[in-house]
């Protein structure tokens, strides 16, 4: 009687690639107190030093434990492998831009700490505030292939183990921390239940953190934090180290926005970087209605409105002009829209933070065949005025109108198909 075995192939998801390579290096992003890490994994053919395999993957540590999972099989002679190169190249490259952290080389057993420590909030039973099948499934895969990848690096003596979590927090984050950096990545880490993250930045213990009342609304996002450092004659616990700050913050849960007074202690000397949380005392926290949050988290939009010629939308590609030509792309309902990264973190270092401050700047090639540009900067708004006005492109767009709105409106025309900005400028006719 004939037995059949089922061999699988390298396209399947069940074959152990990772066997046949060596790990020849880690790249991470320094970005674990924004509460993500993205990963670069080489992995090296003994012989054929061409031949290679590679992850890009991107870590979450609050709600869903892993956003993305890409693996790239590169080998010479294959027609797609000059392609494939160049694709892991582009992936990684948009990872950096969007999260605005520096890349750095790590050990093995750091990147399988991590790994393991995002893991533990992939499961199906994590509660979550969305969630479905195909998401279900995508982590299932990536679980599959991190088991295996995790299994060939145990059998080679390579082990999660030689690397404890504060430590492998430290190695991907950015370091000599300013004092308002440290308070907002305290209170970013807190609100979003990360709490070995918030443990790397205080001696508190971590039973303590998780019964702060910050912590009681679930997952939550810091929209803004003004800090206010208090005087010592104000200031109770005035010593050469210890100083203290009252923070006003916004946050959005589930639930919607919470206002919080807080006051936060940091040790450290005056001139000192990395000082550490040494006690947090909350005031009060207030669910907000619909019209005081708009009030709270509102920002003024300068927006240029461009109107385009049919040969500008017919191959246009955003990285013809300079500031946004590593701009990240998604499309919306009325068009694409782009997004221009700063390309650091600097926002988190200030006494007045806001989420969207990450951000440069945005457009939109509407539907409609318009090209809007958006920023909360006046500034910055010129110079992307500027950089679309120099370029290749500028021969087949006109100015139709400049404006500064006080109330959100860009967002609300991104997802409008068909909406043209006339349509929401009144005129005196």
């Amino acid at each position: 009687m004939a037995v059949f075995k089922i061999i699988e192939g390298r396209q399947s998801s069940l074959y152990n690639h990772f066997s046949e390579y060596e790990l020849a290096s880690c790249r991470a992003t320094r970005t674990r107190l924004m509460g993500v890490v993205a990963l670069k994994l080489t992995w090296r053919d003994a012989e054929d030093f061409r031949k290679r395999f590679y992850q890009i993957i991107h870590l979450d540590y609050s709600e869903y434990g892993i956003d993305e999972y890409l693996e790239f099989d590169c080998i010479p002679g294959n027609d797609d492998y000059a392609e494939l190169r160049e694709e892991v190249k582009l992936r990684w490259n948009h990872f950096i831009d969007i999260m605005g952290g520096e890349a750095v080389g790590i050990t093995p057993s750091c990147m399988l700490r991590l790994v393991e420590s995002a893991l533990a909030y992939a499961g199906d039973d994590v509660e979550r505030e969305y969630d479905n099948e195909e998401n279900q499934d995508f982590r299932r895969y990536a679980i599959r292939r991190l088991d295996m990848m995790r299994e060939v690096l145990e059998s080679r003596d390579i082990k999660a183990d030689d690397c404890d979590s504060l430590n492998a927090i430290a190695a991907v984050s950015a370091p000599n921390l300013g004092q308002y950096a440290t308070i907002n990545y305290f209170i970013m880490r807190l609100l979003d239940g990360d709490f070995e993250a918030a443990a790397f930045l205080t001696d508190i213990p971590m039973n303590e953190l998780k019964n702060l009342p910050l912590a009681a609304h679930g997952a939550q996002t810091l929209m803004q934090n003004s800090i206010a450092r208090v005087s010592k004659k104000d200031n109770p616990l005035a010593g050469d180290r210890l100083r203290m700050y009252n923070c006003r913050l916004t946050s959005l849960s589930k639930e919607g926005y919470y206002h919080t007074s807080l006051s936060i202690w940091l040790d450290g000397g005056m001139t000192s970087r990395d000082a550490s949380i040494a006690d947090i005392d909350i005031g009060s926290s207030i669910l907000l209605s619909d019209f005081e949050a708009a009030f709270q988290v509102s920002q003024t939009e300068y927006i240029t409105v461009f109107d385009c010629k049919d040969e500008m939308l017919d191959g246009f590609d955003i990285r013809r002009i300079n500031m946004m030509g590593r701009a990240d792309p998604t499309p919306c309902e009325n068009g694409w829209l782009f997004t221009i990264y700063n390309e650091t973190n600097s926002h988190v270092e200030k006494p007045e933070y806001r989420l969207n401050d990450d951000v440069y700047g945005f457009a939109l090639l509407s539907l409609t065949g318009e090209f809007i540009v958006m920023s909360y900067d006046l500034i910055r708004i010129s110079a992307l005025d500027e950089s679309i006005l120099f370029s290749i492109y500028s021969p087949y767009v006109t100015v139709k109108g400049r404006y500064r709105l006080d109330n959100p409106t860009f967002h609300t025309f991104c997802h409008t198909a068909g909406l043209r900005f006339d349509d929401l400028v009144e005129t005196d006719d």
